[in-house]
């Protein structure tokens, strides 16, 4: 009898966070308006193979160095993307990363997993609190310790790793 409610109460526990998690994702509701229509903008990786890992920073995250990816940037952030540095984004800019697993996905435009940057805010010094990141494509963008921990190397180009001068260096070749 105890061994049941112990089997119940640990079904629903993991029910329940299951749930929770799935909450956070936004699964049923619509993307943010500042993204929704993100394919229709300027897709900084057309024309090239965007795989691997050139900084040497992604280990698992972003699919890692098998993966694909594809960039994506608004036309608030596009100018400074794709000018020179110094890159200093706008408020404003939204700049979505599309990662697949493996080649056969990224070719067929399927099963991409996405993540967005947010430039919310902005001042004299450029600071990670500018900006606030969504984890998939209905997630609801926030302060991320996770994200900015890692877009901290790319401090002297405003958190963006993707820039003219990134692609330059490795991806236009």
């Amino acid at each position: 009898m105890i061994h049941s409610h112990l089997k119940i109460a640990a079904t629903a526990g993991i029910t329940l966070m299951f749930l929770s998690g799935c909450a956070s994702l936004n699964m049923f509701g619509k993307a943010d308006e500042r993204w929704a229509d993100y394919k229709s903008w300027t897709n900084v990786t057309a024309g090239t193979e965007p795989t691997g890992d050139p900084t040497g920073l992604l280990a698992v995250v972003h699919k890692g160095p098998e993966g694909y990816r594809n960039v994506y940037v608004n036309d608030i952030a596009k100018e400074t993307l794709l000018g020179d540095a110094p890159y200093v984004y706008p408020v404003g800019s939204v700049v979505v990363k599309e990662q697949f697993d493996n080649k056969a996905d990224w070719e067929a435009g399927e099963n991409a997993g996405v993540t967005i940057s947010v430039k919310a805010s902005g001042g004299e010094t450029v600071s990670k609190d500018d900006w606030i990141w969504a984890d998939s494509y209905k997630g609801s963008a926030g302060a991320s310790q996770f994200c900015s921990g890692c877009h901290t190397v790319a401090l002297a180009d405003d958190f963006v790793f993707t820039n003219k001068a990134f692609l330059d260096k490795h991806l236009n070749k």
